[in-house]
């Protein structure tokens, strides 16, 4: 049973890792599709266009890289990075919602905080190495 644990906390860190690789990639290849699922507007070009690609592509290869190490190194401290942005996230859609008065968007705001319980959970089911 152990087992099965072990292996069903490592299946949600695994399947970001994929999904914000190809994300990452995909803001660099194809920046314009990428603009549309953050809901920006595609800058024609300048420094609108290269802080857009380079924003998105090092956040989503960032999550993608860390997890990516937690997994194959099995140490917890790799999940953090990866926790951390995906809270900040959420807490930066909290604080436009509250104080900029921008729309909520519970389609993205509950799977930030979802994501951000998932690797909590797979950090605590990982070896702490750091001792």
């Amino acid at each position: 049973m152990a087992k099965v644990l072990s292996l069903a906390v490592r299946v949600p860190p695994l399947l970001l890792a994929i999904l914000f690789g190809f994300l990452g990639i995909r803001s660099m290849t194809n920046p314009d599709r990428a603009a549309a699922f953050f809901g920006y507007t595609f800058p024609a070009g300048g420094l609108g266009l290269s802080s857009l690609i380079g924003h998105t592509a090092s956040w989503a290869l960032t999550i993608a890289v860390c997890l990516a190490l937690g997994l194959i190194r099995k140490e917890r401290i790799w999940f953090y990075p990866a926790m951390m942005l995906f809270g900040f996230f959420a807490l930066g859609r909290i604080a436009a919602t509250l104080l900029q008065g921008a729309p909520t968007h519970p389609e993205r705001l509950v799977p930030e905080l979802v994501f951000t319980g998932l690797l909590y959970i797979a950090a605590r089911q990982t070896p702490d190495t750091s001792r």
